[in-house]
């Protein structure tokens, strides 16, 4: 079973990220956690001795009890290995800190999709995804398909794409299927030919071959991000490589209405 850190706030994207990460046990056994942060306002932060003790106590209880709201009203199928932990500071630093010291292997988390690439580049470029310990699952709908796709193309290094996802997926009962992208500004959407795809999806195909994994589609696309990205929408997550702000995937991704398994 993966050990797997959720992190939930009293809102619509963990509400969400909830409901999936239960649908997700279905095909991945996981091993449960879940967590929260309580942010301390700029006034509270300077507070020492038996009064921040005394606030803290304060703060981590009204923490749990938002966390026992969010599990009542989501009553999700998918019990929980330990007891929910909320902490106190800045939400980043104490989310690193669980997951290198817990060993989790996979962190969980909801994002609500916004038309604005640069807020999910901000989310994904943060320290805690480009430092974290492990691979990430930015959960950003709740998409009821059997399949997941991983995303390569010419920038992508498909040893860490395969490597990394397998090690989260390759015990998994999902079905995949390889996307290559091709940038460019058309009109449509384009399929071409298996050998557009170069040695790039060559390589993807081989090393899955080598972890024992079928793939059910391969598939070479030409055409925008936002086009393909609506094309991913209806798996139930896509795996990729942690794109650079240039990168044509992370606009594909930021598009994309499917949820995302981040691997470096």
């Amino acid at each position: 079973m993966l050990k797997t850190l959720l992190y939930v706030n009293e809102d619509l994207a963990s509400s969400i990220a909830l409901r999936y990460t239960a649908y997700l046990n279905q095909f991945v056994p996981l091993s449960l956690f879940i967590s929260h942060v309580e942010e301390p306002a700029e006034n509270e932060q300077g507070e020492t001795g038996w009064v921040r003790h005394t606030w803290e106590d304060s703060v981590v209880s009204s923490g749990k009890r938002l966390i026992e709201r969010m599990l009542r009203t989501e009553n999700i199928d998918c019990p929980l290995a330990g007891r929910p932990t909320v902490f106190v500071g800045d939400r980043d630093k104490e989310i690193a800190y669980e997951l290198r010291n817990g060993l989790y292997n996979l962190f969980i988390e909801g994002y609500l999709n916004t038309a604005d690439p640069d807020q999910f580049y901000e989310l994904i470029n943060s320290p805690l995804y480009t430092n974290t310990s492990c691979p990430a699952l930015v959960v950003k709908n709740l998409s009821i398909n059997k399949k997941c796709a991983l995303l390569c193309a010419d920038s992508v290094d498909p040893k860490v794409l395969v490597e990394k996802s397998m090690a989260i997926l390759g015990d998994s009962t999902f079905s995949f299927d390889v996307i290559h992208f091709k940038f460019n500004e058309s009109e449509q959407l384009v399929t071409l030919d298996h050998e557009d795809g170069g040695s790039c999806l060559r390589e993807v195909e081989s090393l899955l071959a080598q972890h024992g994994k079928s793939v059910g589609k391969v598939t070479v696309l030409s055409g925008t991000p936002e086009q393909v990205g609506d094309y991913l929408k209806d798996y139930a997550l896509v795996a990729s490589t942690l794109p650079t702000r240039k990168s044509m995937t992370m606009y594909v991704l930021a598009n994309s209405l499917a949820s995302v398994l981040m691997v470096h």
